[in-house]
């Protein structure tokens, strides 16, 4: 490992980006010989959309759960094939999924059995192949990353009820939902809104990029509408505007980057579609599950014994209603 420091010292080269240089990743081949493994490529539709984590030698993989979309398939540290899989749990709060292939004998990932690294530690993000996907330093302990509201994008009319809208937000979810000055709200995924204040707190309740089914009254008609909730802050505050432009400068970031109860932040250059596969220590042990691009250099993982619960309690429930034991 000793030579991957030689290299990062050197003059000429940067301390993120030089970071994919081929000749830096090959020094930490190592640490992923075996993760790798354990490591697969999920596609939906036929186009990459993360990695996930073996967690059972019977064919269960963990991933982000809300990168997946229409036709899910899998992929094995082997080439060629890949398998048809099917989502039979999830978690919303961690944003995972489990999925299941028609495989046997799968190598398991190693977990890390004790507690997160120490800030400044090196963490690596194995992929398919040889070489990791990315490297980085473990930046911040674990903590909480709050959710921001969800929000349609309007403005109610200074009444109690109904709730009626009075302006729409150019390039909104309500804009792009295709809600009009003059629409009434009735009901937000099958439940009254009741009133203006009802309404507002049904919304905040959700997060940014959930969907949200809304009846809506436009005269004599009564619609229904498909929103994608934006965030509350980047409809309303410039300042959040500008700084979501200076983090996308590094590359997309995950949607879905908020609202984890315990996350370890490292600065691996992340892409969204690198997230739900493991990230390593040195010995190759999994510290966690990297779950979200979310800014320029910090992307989260969740911790090792966060996704070990999270999946135990995903297969328990799962094999229970399929009548399987374990």
């Amino acid at each position: 490992m000793a030579a991957s420091f030689v290299l990062l010292l050197q003059p000429g080269f940067g301390f993120s980006q030089d970071r994919l240089h081929p000749r830096v990743l090959a020094a930490f081949r190592d640490a992923v010989a075996a993760p790798a493994n354990s490591t697969v490529q999920v596609y939906c539709n036929n186009h990459t959309a993360a990695l996930g984590t073996i967690v059972d030698s019977s064919g269960y993989i963990v991933t982000k759960a809300s990168e997946l979309d229409g036709k899910i398939q899998c992929q094995l540290n082997a080439p060629g094939k890949k398998y048809p899989a099917t989502v039979v749990a999830s978690d919303k709060d961690l944003d995972l999924a489990v999925l299941k292939i028609d495989a046997k004998d799968l190598p398991v990932i190693a977990w890390s059995d004790g507690e997160p690294p120490a800030v400044g530690s090196w963490l690596v993000t194995p992929g398919l192949s040889r070489d990791p996907v990315a490297i980085g330093v473990l930046s911040v302990s674990p903590r909480r990353i709050v959710a921001p509201p969800g929000a349609l994008g309007i403005q109610l009319a200074d009444i109690a009820k109904p709730a009626r809208i009075d302006q729409v937000v150019d390039g909104s979810a309500a804009q792009k939902a295709g809600l009009q000055v003059g629409d009434v709200i009735v009901k937000v995924n099958g439940k009254d809104t009741e009133d203006r204040v009802k309404l507002i707190e049904m919304i905040r309740g959700y997060r940014p990029g959930e969907q949200v089914e809304l009846v809506i009254k436009r005269g004599n008609q009564e619609l229904t509408k498909t929103a994608v909730l934006g965030s509350l802050a980047k409809i309303f505050d410039m300042e959040d505007n500008r700084a979501e432009f200076q983090n996308s400068l590094g590359g997309q970031l995950s949607e879905r980057r908020y609202g984890f109860a315990s996350v370890i932040q490292h600065d691996s250059v992340l892409k969204p579609s690198e997230c739900g596969g493991p990230i390593v220590d040195l010995d190759g042990k999994a510290v966690g599950i990297n779950i979200a691009r979310a800014g320029r250099v910090e992307s989260y993982a969740l911790p090792a014994s966060v996704v070990r619960e999270a999946v135990k309690k995903m297969l328990a429930t799962h094999q229970t209603w399929a009548g399987v034991e374990r």
